[in-house]
């Protein structure tokens, strides 16, 4: 199981792997019944991989929090007091207790939970390193990019806020006639 195939669905309990996609979704299995079913364009699917939490140092990945709860061992479970589970993740992660909902760290405890058994820690922070070298050249080229003239942009880049319907929008200036 890869982690980059981890998604979490709102109004769906428990994490999901895709297995699939077809043309109106994803096509997830649950972890744990093994269940299938399809998404639709109006479910809110969160990669975990994209997912981080606030610390008061900086944004934390996923990836890197799920390694140090992994490494620490004897991690409060779900069902414990909220006041235990928060002052566990200050001292480990430096959480940014403002920030961060009991709720939010409810959910953070629970996909562990589900995922400790089942997800190559080591190789998950391998991963993490990886990837976060490839945002660091990915938002070196949108600076690149950001200072061309508008006549200069590539015409292939997608406009993102009002694409809802998940097909490409490309910037063409108009023509003078």
């Amino acid at each position: 199981m890869e982690f980059k195939d981890l998604v979490a669905v709102s109004g769906q309990g428990g994490l999901h792997k895709i297995i699939g996609r077809n043309k109106n979704g994803l096509i997830l299995e649950t972890i744990g019944t093994a269940k299938r079913f399809a998404t639709s364009t109006n479910d809110k699917v969160s990669v975990l991989e994209e997912v981080s939490m606030f610390t008061t140092a900086d944004d934390m990945r996923l990836a890197d929090v799920l390694f140090k709860l992994n490494e620490k061992g004897n991690v409060p479970s779900s069902k414990d007091d909220a006041k235990i589970q928060r002052d566990f993740l200050i001292d480990l992660i430096q959480l940014d207790s403002e920030r961060v909902y009991d709720s939010d760290i409810k959910k953070l405890l629970t996909w562990y939970d589900i995922l400790k058994d089942k997800l190559d820690f080591a190789k998950l922070i391998e991963v993490s390193e990886e990837s976060g070298e490839e945002a660091n050249e990915e938002s070196k080229a949108k600076i690149a990019v950001s200072n061309l003239p508008k006549n200069m942009a590539p015409k292939n880049i997608a406009a993102k806020s009002s694409n809802k319907g998940g097909a490409k929008m490309t910037y063409r200036p108009k023509s003078g006639t």
